[in-house]
């Protein structure tokens, strides 16, 4: 949990709205580390991508944005962008767990050994949307959930409510999401469960395995 911690006081200094997500947030509402974490993800909103971006820069990171068919756009300055996905990764130079080759000019593919992460030298930003008063779902904005629901605090963190993480996770039944939804359920509240129910059967209006499981 201390790189959370760190992460968290980091994402701070930039004085931006923001919440710890994916398997992070799980840990950080159920109180203790379920799971070895291989990167560490932070939800924010588009409006403040620039100023995100510009602060990484600015604090010597390495920034990538995925493009699609596996490769990334390394990207120099914020007058550069592609903007095809909705999220960037930001690697300190040191980093030794990742490689990219680069196949064209500014365009990388890139491998990952697998490792754990424990030193903050990645972060994974993930863009958003949001109206007035709620947080929009990334893969469908008709399925919202208020803001001060959406992002929760515990002891000076922002994090991405359970209820949304599950939410993402929905669509890969892989290992790790099972994990999560595993250990999360039993903590939720009941809005919280009936939310996610309500949010999947929009989303998978011909079954998902976890609606009969909530």
């Amino acid at each position: 949990m201390n790189l959370i911690y760190l992460l968290n006081e980091y994402i701070k200094k930039m004085d931006i709205q923001y919440a710890i997500c994916g398997g992070s947030a799980i840990d950080i509402f159920v109180g203790y580390k379920t799971r070895p974490h291989k990167d560490l993800d932070v939800a924010v909103f588009y409006h403040d991508r620039d100023k995100i971006i510009q602060y990484m820069l600015n604090d010597h990171w390495t920034i990538y944005e995925p493009c699609g068919g596996e490769l990334l756009h390394k990207i120099n300055n914020i007058e550069e962008q592609l903007r095809i996905k909705s999220n960037i990764w930001c690697l300190k130079q040191d980093n030794p767990h990742y490689m990219f080759i680069e196949k064209e000019k500014n365009m990388f593919t890139v491998s990952f050994d697998g490792s754990e992460q424990t030193k903050l030298d990645f972060i994974e930003y993930l863009f958003n949307k949001h109206d007035d008063t709620h947080f929009l779902y990334a893969r469908n904005n008709n399925v919202k959930r208020e803001l001060k629901r959406a992002i929760m605090k515990t002891k000076g963190i922002n994090y991405l409510a359970p209820e949304l993480v599950l939410l993402y996770k929905s669509t890969s039944m892989n290992n790790e999401n099972q994990h999560d939804f595993k250990h999360t359920l039993p903590k939720m509240n009941e809005n919280q469960r009936i939310w996610l129910k309500n949010a999947l059967q929009f989303m998978y209006p011909n079954g998902h395995e976890w609606i009969e499981k909530i």
